[in-house]
């Protein structure tokens, strides 16, 4: 076996110990000896691609709901009104607040519902149409009474009702009870469309008052009413009839 010399030795173990130094990291050697190397900047991560949203269904709009019956329904059905052209009448126009008339304890407004009737009520037939008539009133017959309804074109009648007024229009007579017109027809009496330019002082319940213009108006069983007063006395006369 062969032997070295003592400083031969020595130097093997230098050349060793740098060269073990040389195989330690970096990080480790610094740490070592009192020295850190900087810090390696971390990679920064790269932000994750949104997901694109998938198309989903077009939404359905809500089908609108029809609108709710009227909760007072028109006790008779009725054309739609002409449209509006007042007639030309030599009186001013004068606003007065509408207060219904009423023609006495036997006479009610239309849409009035009666369980019986007088004797004295009498059936009259209009176009293959029965109505019951009874002192300047008008029914029709339901299944368990009887409801007021506008007086029928064309019905006639024997005699007037009582408390009637006698209306000329252009040198007729016209005969105004109750909001109904009537005119002489041989021996009777026959109901017409209101005469335009007749003036009355009452209207009955169930008129409408209307905005037309900037100027208020009555309306009654389809007739225009335009308030005036006469001779001092708060009274309408018809601008449009039927």
């Amino acid at each position: 076996m062969k032997s070295y010399p003592p400083k031969n030795k020595i130097s093997i173990i230098i050349i060793a110990f740098f060269a073990l130094l040389l195989m330690i990291p970096e990080d480790a050697s610094a740490q070592r000896f009192g020295h850190f190397a900087p810090p390696r900047p971390m990679p920064m991560p790269r932000p994750m691609p949104m997901p694109h949203p998938m198309p989903g269904p077009r939404p359905i709009p809500p089908r609108p709901l029809p609108p709710p019956p009227h909760p007072y329904p028109h006790p008779y059905p009725r054309p739609l009104p002409p449209p509006f052209h007042p007639y030309p009448v030599p009186y001013p126009y004068i606003y007065h607040p509408f207060v219904p008339f009423y023609w006495g304890p036997t006479w009610y407004p239309i849409g009035f519902f009666a369980a019986t009737l007088t004797t004295a009520a009498i059936v009259i037939t209009v176009e293959n149409n029965q109505y019951n008539y009874d002192d300047g009133v008008y029914y029709v017959k339901q299944s368990d009474g009887y409801k007021v309804v506008p007086a029928p074109l064309g019905a006639t009648i024997a005699e007037l009702p009582k408390g009637y007024v006698t209306i000329n229009v252009s040198g007729a007579d016209y005969y105004y009870y109750g909001g109904t017109y009537y005119a002489k027809a041989s021996s009777k009496y026959k109901v017409v469309n209101a005469p335009v330019g007749a003036i009355v002082s009452h209207l009955p319940e169930g008129a409408e008052e209307k905005t037309i213009d900037g100027q208020k108006y009555m309306i009654y069983n389809n007739v225009y009413y335009q308030p005036i007063s006469q001779d001092g006395q708060d009274s309408y006369v018809v601008v449009q009839g039927k």
